[in-house]
C-alpha cells in the first residue's frame, strides 16, 4: 500500500481503521491499489486554499471506494473545501463518524 503524503497520526489511524476490513484489490503489477487521503477540514496546517475551522474531515479513496471520514464542524466550510479540492461529495460509498462531537459531525448536513 502506498501513501502519497506525509503521514500524520490521524491519517495513520484512518489506515488502521481501513486496513483489515477493506478489500485488497491488486493492480496489474500485483501491488495493492493506492490509497489517497485528502484532508478537507482542519484547524491546523500550512496555508492553502482551504478554509480552516475547528474540526476534522478526510476524504479517502481506496479499492474503488469513496469514503468521507468525519465531516468537520460546518457544512458550508466542508462544501467549500471539497469544491476547492475538486471532490464531489454527492457520490460516497460510506460516511464514517468517529465520535459524537460537533467538530467531527457538524458538517453532515
Amino acid at each position: 500500500m502506498r501513501v502519497r503524503f506525509p503521514m500524520s497520526p490521524r491519517c495513520a489511524a484512518l489506515l488502521l481503521l481501513l486496513g483489515p476490513a477493506a478489500p485488497h484489490h491488486a493492480t496489474a503489477s500485483g501491488q495493492p491499489d493506492d490509497v489517497r487521503i485528502t484532508i478537507l477540514y482542519d484547524a491546523f496546517g500550512r496555508p492553502s486554499a482551504l478554509q480552516k475551522d475547528w474540526g476534522y474531515s478526510a476524504f479517502i479513496e481506496y479499492g474503488g471506494m469513496r469514503i468521507l471520514f468525519d465531516t468537520g464542524n460546518n457544512p458550508q466550510v466542508l462544501a467549500q473545501n471539497a469544491k476547492a479540492k475538486g471532490i464531489d461529495l454527492s457520490n460516497l460509498d460510506f460516511v464514517v463518524l468517529s465520535h459524537r462531537h460537533g467538530d467531527h459531525m457538524g458538517g453532515l448536513a
